[in-house]
């Protein structure tokens, strides 16, 4: 069964909801990754990006290669260019989360974190309607 990336958002709300340290970094940390594998999913199953195919037979950092993707996309598309910085920053959240020894105003990155993750969980799923609605054409 295929794994639902958008429940790891949800997962991170909850541990947001927490007052504890480890709950709060975990947040940043899974809102993190529920987007960076939609994103991931959308390059590689609906732009059918061969560099990132279950096959590949070469190394490439999955984490810059999409965020760069979605950046300088070829159609230069404004909502694209925002996913990839979005997650850009995502990701720095998330390296903060998960190795600094000390964060300060983590409760603020949370929050921040959760917003920017259901930011590009939205605009991934338009963008997965938009492709459903032109294959059906």
């Amino acid at each position: 069964m295929k794994f639902d990336w958008s429940e790891y958002l949800n997962l991170a709300q909850e541990l947001a909801a927490s007052n504890e340290e480890a709950k709060l970094r975990s947040a940043i940390s899974r809102a993190y990754y529920s987007v960076f594998c939609l994103a991931r999913n959308y390059l590689r199953d609906i732009l059918q990006d061969p560099r990132l195919s279950r096959n590949k037979t070469y190394d490439i950092n999955d984490h810059q290669y999409v965020a760069d993707e979605f950046i300088f996309n070829r159609s230069k598309a404004k909502k694209l260019i925002k996913i990839g910085e979005n997650l850009s920053r995502l990701r720095q959240f998330r390296n903060k989360a998960d190795y600094a020894d000390t964060v300060f105003t983590l409760s603020i990155y949370v929050k921040t974190a959760l917003k920017i993750a259901q930011d590009i969980m939205t605009s991934l799923s338009e963008l997965n309607r938009e492709s459903e609605r032109t294959k059906n054409l």
